[in-house]
């Protein structure tokens, strides 16, 4: 009998730590926050994350898609060593307003209405080191042929044997974003090739792939599909390859310095909206034709993009202005003895 009332009375303990252990659980339930998951409700649409095309939906006048689907899709280089603290700032929430998070983090945002979102961080406001020299050079077509001004065309086997000149001395090509990690990247420097020409794609992309380099194309937006320029197949199926970036050079190639200000307006705005739409990523760069441009021009770029490029000049350093980003030209048959001399003189 002694033997039951003991059992008895270790059964009546243990029944009431469990009824007290599951009281603490509920309670430390009610405690938690509610962590809602992703809700397919509203209108859908496609939010274009940093060219990721990633689904989302429409509702009350902001767009919100899963939130791991959404950070997946953020360029890992732009953001490295950073997602963590961005998955962190949600706060475990399964969902996310795109609006709200890209204004939070700096991330560029366009879009027209509830169908299609563009979220670009190069876009966005992002610091850049100072003190770094980046040396851009200036190419536009490439060809053995000639179809227009011959000091355009860089022979296929100069672009090779420049680019091993390059690689084989420590250089790095970069896009622009990359210049956010600009003191990390041994010896920068930017590839940039003008105007769209068809060439880009028949013999440039090609020789990127063969040296696995970095290249930015500023596009002429107007002259899309155009006999002797890029077709828009053609520019996304280079940009699909990692390899190449589009940037602005405006909608028709116009001198920016003698356009009416509602023409230079559309200018630099049409051909903005045109390459994100075909693109899939907001440009934050634009090429200004033949380098001209006047103190209009360059405040619409201020609103518009994060850098103006222009054509000769002194080599850019990080922390400069980075509306007045001048290049290196590169012309047609230059010695590579020549050709290294002048990037050595913008090291400076």
């Amino acid at each position: 009998m002694k033997n039951g009332k003991r059992i008895l009375r270790c059964g009546a303990l243990f029944l009431g730590s469990a009824a007290f252990l599951s009281l603490l659980l509920c309670a430390a339930r009610r405690a938690e926050p509610a962590v809602p998951a992703f809700s397919p409700a509203g209108e859908e649409a496609t939010l274009w994350v940093d060219g990721t095309a990633v689904a989302g939906v429409f509702r009350g006048g902001r767009h919100y898609a899963d939130a791991e689907a959404f950070l997946a899709a953020l360029d890992a280089d732009f953001w490295r060593g950073e997602k963590d603290a961005l998955r962190r700032s949600l706060g475990g929430a399964r969902t996310l307003c795109a609006e709200d998070f890209c204004r939070a983090h700096g991330v560029g945002l366009y879009g027209e209405g509830g169908a299609e979102l563009w979220c670009t961080s190069a876009a966005g406001d992002w610091e850049i080191p100072p003190g770094v020299r980046v040396p851009a050079l200036m190419y536009h077509g490439v060809g053995d042929e000639c179809w227009t001004s011959p000091e355009l065309f860089t022979r296929p086997d100069d672009l090779r044997a420049q680019l091993r000149w390059l690689l084989d001395n420590g250089y790095t090509p970069i896009f622009f974003e990359d210049l956010k990690h600009a003191d990390a990247i041994e010896k920068p420097v930017l590839l940039t090739f003008d105007d769209s020409f068809r060439d880009n794609y028949t013999e440039l992309f090609p020789i990127l792939r063969e040296y696995g380099v970095k290249a930015t194309l500023f596009v002429i937006q107007g002259t899309i599909g155009w006999d002797a320029n890029l077709s828009a197949a053609q520019l996304r199926e280079m940009l699909a390859s990692g390899l190449v970036r589009a940037e602005c050079h405006t909608q028709y190639h116009c001198f920016l310095d003698e356009l009416p200000d509602g023409q230079l307006n559309e200018e630099l705005t049409w051909s903005k909206v045109g390459l994100t739409k075909l693109s899939g990523r907001i440009p934050c760069a634009i090429a200004y034709p033949a380098g001209r441009e006047d103190a209009r021009a360059v405040a619409i770029c201020r609103r518009e993009y994060r850098f103006g490029v222009k054509m000769g000049g002194p080599v850019y350093v990080t922390g400069e202005d980075p509306f007045f980003f001048h290049r290196i030209a590169v012309p047609r048959g230059i010695l590579l003895a020549d050709f290294a001399a002048r990037l050595r003189a913008a090291e400076g």
